[in-house]
């Protein structure tokens, strides 16, 4: 997987057996949630800070342009709704594209492919919460075990990047945080034994202080391109 996030172009198209993520920062920027469906604009209004509200306004904003590059739409006409799971979708699907959104602090990340459920997750470190105990309510007990046997220096580090798998996939599968259906382990791909799903999942390098993965339907990623927007 090639990590140097380099621009991505205008326009492109996906094709089968390919994933695409890209990196957006929130504090630049952005058009205001006047141009945003009233939908996007009732939810912006009930945050209750403001720089909350901008940098979710920005987020939709990112979400919106990088589909704008595979539909050839405007961005603020692109149609969205949301699945009877929750997890939001184009309304107008014949196009084939999946994609996921996630955004942590001043950084979002979109994940896309084509024919097959991508999921995505970015977290901004803060080694200040209590991890163990947020990890052994949260995740499987084999991996709470190994972040607290980590060095107590690599714990935060563990801990992020466990749970940002952890939510990468269960995003992918349309299935609530805190599910105790999947708990991916450390390792590059997962067939969780005895379920039916398949979902290949990877660490993401998107700079300090951060933590993210992605995760898409499948045994396999195929191709992964990382660009930034």
């Amino acid at each position: 997987m090639n990590e140097d996030w380099s621009p991505g172009p205008d326009h492109l198209a996906l094709t089968a057996g390919e994933a695409h993520v890209w990196r957006s920062r929130l504090d630049g920027p952005w058009p205001g949630v006047e141009g945003l469906p009233a939908a996007e604009r009732e939810r912006a209004a009930r945050f209750l800070r403001e720089d909350a509200t901008g940098r979710w306004v920005a987020a939709r904003w990112a979400l919106r342009r990088v589909l704008a590059r595979y539909l050839d739409e405007p961005a603020p006409e692109i149609a969205l709704e949301i699945s009877e799971n929750g997890k939001p979708r184009l309304a107008d699907r014949s196009s084939g594209i999946r994609f996921n959104l996630s955004h942590s602090s001043d950084l979002a990340l979109v994940a896309v492919a084509l024919g097959r459920e991508v999921g995505v997750d970015v977290e901004k470190i803060e080694p200040a919460r209590d991890l163990l105990a947020l990890a052994e309510r949260a995740l499987a007990p084999e991996v709470a075990a190994e972040i607290r046997a980590a060095a107590p220096a690599d714990q935060s580090q563990a801990f992020y990047r466990a749970w940002t798998r952890h939510e990468a996939h269960l995003k992918c599968l349309g299935v609530g945080l805190g599910s105790d259906r999947f708990h991916p382990s450390p390792r590059h791909n997962e067939d969780k034994g005895g379920n039916d799903e398949q979902v290949a999942i990877a660490d993401l390098d998107v700079g300090p202080g951060y933590a993210a993965a992605v995760a898409a339907a499948g045994a396999d990623f195929g191709s992964v391109r990382l660009m930034s927007a």
